[in-house]
């Protein structure tokens, strides 16, 4: 039997060897940055931040908050910034309903409606586009129904135009939450909850549209035709009530989407938060092509009572103004909002990094 030199046998260990380290995701202790009595919003919806006044970050919320107009916090779409330990430190502005959005003719038949803005993109010449969640009550059946929409603002986000809706669960008695968005080629996707009325479940679906023509009619306040992805398909209308397939894998059983996304950088993959309801967790999960997505780490998990929506992805060094992209060190900031109890929302933080 011929033998192997040692010295063969080092070098094929050598070879194996990669020469490259896989990058991790490292999740930092939680901070608590406001208690349920110092917090000055009511939580009922993602934060948003945008670079205004310079390079200030700004944090805008879209429900309440104690300060006038209003108060108690209910005076809805308020903007707030301070350092990244007290980021509300400022109450920079609030606005009631009416002086916030214009309507552009939508649920002007409802007896009560009320339009959340979950994410903001900044166009290139300095517009915004909001994705938009509406809770709509008609006479008729009394009974409220959900939609994702789009916003535009000329104005840095103080005021409103409502473009119209793009997508609507297959039952839109169930709460399409929504709002996270991607840039992928040259599509925009949106993410939300579906649901599938034959088998009783909730889905974790997406649309998408091109962002030329997104963009184009956003401009004129109106809205171009999205799709669902179905059954490897884009051909499923986004208002039609067909649900699309699900993409998000369910592990606790309350995967659910009032979530937030971007583009990582370091990872060169996107990330999105994924809370879990009764399950007390918040999820992290990444993706390279945003439709095949996996849990890449574990954001936040308590024993408490709690569930942990609305998490944000926040970049106060990070390469884009409205925070659509980060990079190998961030924050998310997300409540634990009290089950049975809304008002008791603190806000905490974690940091991720990439290594």
């Amino acid at each position: 039997m011929n033998k192997i030199h040692p010295f063969l046998v080092i070098l094929a260990a050598i070879a194996t060897i990669p020469t490259t380290y896989a990058q991790t995701i490292k999740v930092g202790d939680a901070e608590l940055i406001y208690s349920e009595d110092e917090n000055p919003i009511r939580y009922d919806g993602t934060i948003s931040t945008l670079r205004k006044y310079g390079n200030e970050l700004c944090f805008y919320h879209p429900f309440g908050c104690r300060f006038e107009p209003g108060g108690n916090r209910r005076s809805r779409h308020s903007w707030f910034y301070g350092p990244p330990e007290d980021p509300l430190k400022i109450h920079d502005a609030s606005r009631t309903e009416e002086e916030f959005w214009d309507y552009n003719g939508y649920y002007q038949d409802t007896d009560e409606e009320g339009i959340w803005i979950l994410a903001m993109h900044q166009l290139d010449n300095g517009d915004l586009l909001s994705i938009t969640h509406a809770e709509i009550n008609y006479p008729q059946d009394k009974t409220y129904r959900f939609a994702l929409g789009l916003g535009y603002s000329t104005d840095k986000g103080n005021h409103w135009t409502y473009c119209g809706e793009i997508a609507r669960a297959a039952r839109d008695t169930a709460n399409i939450g929504g709002g996270a968005y991607i840039f992928k080629g040259d599509y925009m996707y949106v993410y939300y909850n579906d649901a599938d009325p034959a088998a009783k479940k909730k889905l974790g679906c997406v649309i998408r549209a091109k962002i030329e023509e997104v963009a184009k009619a956003a401009a004129m306040h109106k809205v171009t035709t999205w799709h669902k992805y179905r059954n490897g398909q884009w051909d499923t209308p986004g208002l039609s009530n067909t649900p699309g397939s699900n993409i998000i894998p369910r592990t606790y059983g309350g995967e659910d989407l009032h979530a937030d996304a971007a583009y990582c950088t370091a990872l060169g993959k996107y990330l999105m938060t994924v809370q879990t309801g009764r399950a007390h967790k918040l999820l992290l999960f990444a993706s390279e092509d945003g439709l095949n997505w996996k849990q890449a780490a574990i954001v936040d998990e308590t024993n408490e009572n709690v569930m942990q929506p609305y998490a944000a992805f926040v970049d106060f060094n990070g390469p884009t103004d409205d925070g659509r992209i980060v990079d190998d060190q961030f924050y998310i900031y997300f409540p634990r909002i009290q089950l049975g109890d809304p008002e008791k929302t603190p806000m905490y933080r974690r940091s991720i990094r990439i290594q």
